[in-house]
């Protein structure tokens, strides 16, 4: 599959950069949301305490869900106001959501096509893919190929990069010499139409053509491999420009190396790095990177995928083994929408919440967890989604984790319908405007706020 059809997401995947901050909420209307259970999370408040006393150290906050994380309006505007308090350690775990697409704060150029598919359809990924920290599964057969990432602007620039991948030694780093940069040539693509001849098997067409049966299973939608004469087919074609100049590469060393990740640091903040392959391989997975800066601070983890439920990631269990690369101090969850939509009962959904749960403390025990209730929401044909209701009732009946509870922050069950320009949801009654879910994150940093001010005036 070409750069067309594989790198589209929804407007969710657009600049963070262009987003404009909401006015922070007042006390009074944050002491309507407060965090339920919120001692579970003094253990975080401590290390927050000596952050500030101390100014050394990092926390790492992970955020995981749906699209309105990976999205990350929400996420950013509980980033900013955290960052601002307690310092800015880096921007943390980036994904090339978007090959030579609109700026986030780091963006991805590659000369080589590279697939992309989530972890909730696995079925129309190549044999092979491996599903980490993304929840997406991101890969190639190329070889000689050039993955550059660049921050967007001076504020993004970094010390510290880690390559996460299955297989972290099949990548290598380097810089350039000079100030001239190598021309990263776009990856071009195509389709042509294929009319099936008698007896032709999609697995013979698909070599013919130099393409895999799943790339043509995915451009026409299709769930099996049945064809039949006479049928048209979209072919996708993959151009590839000449190849990058690498003369202009300098090595780098990595400082270290563990299972999964690859660690390089420099003194002097970097605009931009290359990723190359290492050796030959028949198939490259790479499954995010993590930026860093030199400064003391929170770093602020952002995990989300498009159209994911608990059970995609519960499902792929590379995800929670790369999680401790993270070094969480701090995990929240936030899923449930894409449930709804599915027709998940409560108890279903809070199965498998247990699980995601479970399966994140037998890699990171002894971490504070907090998970936010789902927005609220309209069903198909703008029905009230009693789904949402029933999943917010049975979190926030919870005693043994940390709850925020979106879902009356949104309004409740008829929030949707009666307060639709207030929360800014938007005229599908799923998803919310950027600033709609600004404000939501901005109302739960302040909450979280909040109650760290809370617990130092009263710690003993």
């Amino acid at each position: 599959m070409g750069i067309r059809g594989i790198f589209i997401l929804t407007f969710f995947c657009l600049a963070i950069t262009s987003v404009s901050y909401s006015q922070v909420l007042q006390l009074d209307e944050l002491e309507q949301h407060p965090i339920k259970n919120a001692s579970l999370l003094h253990p975080l408040f401590e290390k927050f305490i000596k952050l500030e006393e101390n100014k050394e150290g990092k926390i790492n906050i992970v955020h995981i869900g749906d699209s309105h994380i990976q999205a990350d309006f929400f996420t950013n505007a509980v980033r900013k106001p955290l960052q601002q308090q307690f310092g800015n350690g880096g921007y943390g775990f980036t994904f090339p959501y978007n090959l030579n697409g609109p700026a986030r704060p780091y963006r991805f150029a590659t000369n080589v096509a590279w697939q992309i598919c989530r972890n909730n359809r696995p079925a129309r990924c190549d044999s092979g893919t491996e599903f980490g920290l993304s929840g997406y599964g991101f890969n190639t057969q190329a070889s000689q190929f050039v993955l550059s990432v660049e921050a967007s602007e001076e504020r993004f620039r970094f010390n510290t990069i880690k390559i996460i991948a299955p297989e972290a030694t099949s990548y290598r780093l380097a810089a350039i010499e000079g100030d001239k940069k190598p021309m990263i040539h776009n990856v071009r693509s195509s389709v042509e139409i294929h009319k099936v001849k008698s007896r032709e098997t999609l697995d013979a067409i698909a070599k013919n053509y130099r393409v895999s049966a799943a790339a043509i299973k995915r451009e026409n939608n299709m769930k099996s491999n049945k064809i039949w004469a006479g049928k048209n087919l979209r072919i996708p074609i993959t151009i590839t420009e000449t190849s990058t100049d690498t003369s202009l590469f300098l090595p780098l060393e990595f400082q270290w190396q563990e299972k999964f990740v690859s660690a390089y640091h420099q003194d002097n903040p970097i605009s931009a790095i290359y990723l190359l392959q290492t050796g030959k391989q028949n198939f490259y997975n790479l499954n995010g990177f993590i930026v860093e800066n030199d400064a003391p601070g929170v770093i602020y983890h952002s995990i989300g995928t498009v159209g994911s439920m608990a059970s995609d990631f519960n499902a792929t269990p590379l995800f929670f083994e790369q999680l401790p690369v993270l070094s969480p101090d701090f995990v929240i969850i936030s899923f449930g929408t894409n449930e709804s939509y599915s027709d998940v009962t409560a108890e279903e959904f809070i199965a498998q919440m247990e699980l995601f749960i479970n399966n994140i403390k037998a890699f990171c025990p002894e971490i504070p967890i907090l998970v936010t209730t789902p927005p609220t929401s309209l069903l198909r044909r703008r029905r009230l989604n009693n789904y949402v209701l029933e999943y917010s009732d049975n979190l926030m009946q919870r005693d043994d984790i940390a709850l925020w509870d979106l879902y009356s922050f949104t309004g409740g069950l008829m929030g949707a319908e009666e307060n639709f320009a207030a929360i800014q949801i938007t005229k599908d009654y799923i998803h919310y405007t950027s600033k709609g879910y600004v404000n939501q994150g901005t109302a739960f940093a302040n909450s979280l706020l909040s109650q760290y001010e809370h617990y130092k005036r009263n710690r003993e």
